[in-house]
């Protein structure tokens, strides 16, 4: 329970440069911010002489227990080293520990009788620290099988802008796709599942209805909701071929891409009630519409960042 959080593993560079010719390469080879990584996987972090810090930003996929680089440049011996370690974030550390702390006082209180309840639940309560004690470990564990290629992918990333012997550079999507034409890289199918997945549900809601968005109890002066009709099989035939199109890396399908999340945006808009008894105020309403032309403003620029996967020749 102890090891996943707080161990760490010491790893040295060596690298074939001056400190300064050294920092500006490992510069050059890495993002400082996670929103310039919206296209392709890369190691965004802080570089300079004295502190490195690095991590392996996958685009929109979050992992709090990956492994992080911190260490700094020294002279040895008239040879530039990036000496550090690869580890968790320190708040991820301190949120388990709070989380563990937590819960085995539960656990000690329940055991030793002095909050164990009485009736027909009183069993399922005296589960639940040791629940939620396993389900920690599961977390951590999970989120370090996710994480479990990336420091090495690092490793290739610092030891190639090095120029360190023996460093291989890490695979990027770009190189698997040079490498195989025919590979469909791993963000086309998630979103190519997720939109078949949206189509499927749509399906179904559209043979079990309602035909109609959902809506709380309103007056007879109040307009009836936005109708949808068969709107929800068109939007089925529609996001499923787009998915079918994605898959099979159409261009026809990245522009339809586009066209999806503005119609979505504009739609979440639309949607609201109006009516000012019934209806959200219009600051409300303004700063929804703001927020959702934000995120479809996001979305698209990831969603532009994966052109280069789809067969334009």
């Amino acid at each position: 329970m102890f090891r996943p959080r707080y161990e760490s593993t010491p790893a040295e560079f060596r690298s074939a440069y001056g400190i300064a010719e050294s920092v500006e390469r490992l510069s050059a080879a890495t993002k400082r911010s996670v929103f310039a990584a919206f296209g392709e996987t890369a190691a965004v972090g802080k570089v300079s002489e004295k502190f490195v810090r690095l991590q392996r930003v996958i685009p929109m996929v979050g992992n709090s227990f990956k492994p992080f680089f911190t260490g700094r440049f020294e002279v040895r011996d008239g040879v530039t080293v990036l000496a550090g370690r690869f580890g968790m974030m320190m708040w991820a550390k301190v949120f388990m520990t709070f989380w563990f702390g937590l819960t085995s006082l539960f656990a000690v209180g329940v055991l030793l009788g002095g909050l164990r309840p009485q009736g027909p639940q009183a069993t399922f309560f005296m589960w639940q620290p040791f629940l939620m004690l396993g389900g920690g470990i599961a977390i951590v564990w999970v989120g370090k099988w996710f994480a479990r290629n990336d420091v090495a992918w690092l490793s290739g990333v610092m030891g190639t802008a090095l120029g360190a012997p023996g460093s291989a550079a890490p695979v990027t999507g770009d190189a698997l796709s040079e490498t195989d034409s025919d590979a469909v890289p791993a963000t086309l199918k998630v979103a190519a599942l997720f939109l078949a997945a949206s189509g499927a549900m749509a399906l179904v809601v559209g043979f079990a209805g309602p035909h109609s968005w959902p809506s709380v109890q309103r007056s007879a002066d109040v307009p009836a909701p936005l109708p949808l009709g068969n709107w929800n099989f068109v939007y089925a035939m529609v996001v499923i071929a787009l998915a079918l199109g994605i898959w099979r890396r159409r261009p026809w399908a990245w522009w339809g891409g586009f066209l999806l999340l503005g119609l979505s945006a504009c739609l979440s808009v639309f949607a609201m009630p109006t009516d000012a008894h019934f209806g959200p105020p219009v600051g409300m309403r303004l700063v929804f519409a703001i927020l959702s032309c934000v995120v479809a403003a996001i979305w698209g620029r990831w969603w532009y960042a994966q052109r280069k996967h789809f067969l334009w020749s």
